[in-house]
């Protein structure tokens, strides 16, 4: 997905789900793997199926947090004066049930785990597609490094003069 303002992220589409393949991984890669923590995610997403690092609850929550605050985040880009309204918190924080979260936003999410757990079940390839694309990533990625590496390692090689020893030919020196 296109980094191009606000406009570029498209919220019908990231809720979609797995059904439209590209929002999905930008999805993960941006919002699920925040919510999950990035260091574990960077760890994972090379080597699990996004269901396996990703639980149906945290995926839903996930969409759902971006659900709650997709205009509030486009309004502070736009800077704008007037800043919208989360949808489904309130400014109620502390020790109570739910931390905030208004009925509609706790049934919003339940049906959202509900949808989750039909996507995985019906679209399982697209993770699969989407842990391939990551290895795939993960080997260009070191393919690259080791290019480098050989790059700077041939680089000091054509510096170096060869250091003559005892078991030089001695005839092919002297001729």
């Amino acid at each position: 997905m296109e980094t191009n303002g606000p406009e570029s992220i498209d919220l019908k589409r990231i809720l979609a789900g797995r059904e439209d393949q590209e929002s999905f991984y930008w999805f993960l890669d941006e919002v699920a793997s925040v919510v999950v923590g990035l260091n574990v995610a960077e760890q994972v997403k090379f080597v699990k199926l996004p269901c396996d690092w990703l639980s149906s609850s945290l995926e839903a929550f996930s969409l759902l947090c971006v659900e709650n605050y997709f205009e509030r985040i486009q309004s502070e880009v736009k800077k704008d004066a007037r800043k919208a309204e989360p949808k489904w918190t309130s400014d109620g924080r502390g020790s109570k049930k739910n931390q905030g979260w208004k009925q509609d936003g706790i049934k919003r999410y339940n049906d959202l785990v509900e949808k989750v757990r039909q996507d995985r079940a019906s679209r399982r390839k697209v993770d699969e597609l989407y842990l391939g694309k990551k290895q795939e990533e993960r080997m260009r990625l070191e393919n690259e490094k080791l290019l480098k590496r050989q790059q700077v390692i041939a680089g000091r090689e054509k510096e170096l003069l060869a250091a003559k020893d005892d078991f030089s030919d001695s005839e092919s020196e002297q001729q």
